[in-house]
């Protein structure tokens, strides 16, 4: 009988407080190591972003909203699933710990909803501003004394006169534009590199912010789900010990 005594003793232990420290100490383990994760992953879309933006042709640069929102999805679902194998079996082993089967068989329904997947939110792209022709024409004006330099190229003298005056017009126009089409493009690269950093930045907060949420929820939940299991458990030991002989309940009483 005090074998039995000592026994039940033991298995109400753990049930007298604790797992909530237990499993806050969880969740914020798994979050730091997720948040770890996420750092490595953001920088690498990041660099992913702006070398896209830097290498990529007209279409291939219209297209990086739709690449990048594909990309912004895989990451938070990675970040969602690690997060989930990192503190689900956390939360199980203070279950076990308790021997409250009724927490260890997670997740369930309701936690399973905690953990599923938000959409990503990630910013539009400013558009291009137009650019006024006097700013157009500030960039170019030197294609002039090169397109009369390139004359000679085409055996033609730089400085022949009216003769060569409607080559030489045809091309500085043919430079002027290419000038004016190449502004244009470093003006575009330059535009979406600067939505690269404010995308990935947005998107490092959202998930951030989601990770917290699913760890507040994720407390409430399975903290109450364990406050419940271990009274229930805690109320069958003290049943159990106050149904040991008269001997073994006034040690109880008295302990």
């Amino acid at each position: 009988m005090r074998a039995r005594r000592a026994e039940l003793r033991a298995r109400r232990g753990p049930l007298l407080g604790g797992h909530r420290a237990e499993l806050r100490a969880c969740l914020a383990a798994g979050r730091l190591t997720v948040s770890a994760e996420l750092s490595t992953a953001c920088v690498d879309l990041h660099r992913e972003l702006r070398d896209h933006a830097d290498r990529a042709d007209r279409a291939g640069r219209a297209a990086l909203l739709t690449d990048a929102s594909d990309a912004v999805d895989r990451l938070a679902a990675h970040a969602g699933e690690r997060f989930a194998a990192a503190v689900v079996p956390g939360i199980r082993r203070v279950a076990a710990a308790r021997n409250v089967p009724e927490v260890e068989q997670w997740p369930p329904g309701a936690v399973a909803a905690v953990l599923l997947r938000r959409p990503v939110p990630i910013p539009l792209p400013s558009p291009e501003p137009p650019q006024p022709i006097r700013t157009t024409l500030a960039g170019t004006w030197r294609t002039v004394p090169v397109s009369a330099a390139a004359l000679p190229a085409a055996g033609l003298p730089a400085f022949g006169g009216r003769a060569v005056l409607p080559l030489a017009i045809g091309v500085g126009l043919a430079l002027l534009a290419w000038a004016v089409a190449a502004q244009r493009v470093a003006a575009d690269r330059a535009r979406l590199r600067r939505w690269a950093a404010e995308a990935v930045s947005t998107v490092r907060t959202a998930v951030d912010t989601e990770l917290a949420r699913r760890a507040l929820e994720l407390e409430r939940v399975a903290g109450g789900a364990l406050d419940e299991a271990v009274a229930g458990r805690r109320a069958v030991l003290d049943a159990e010990l106050q149904a040991l002989p008269p001997d073994a309940r006034g040690e109880y009483a008295g302990r």
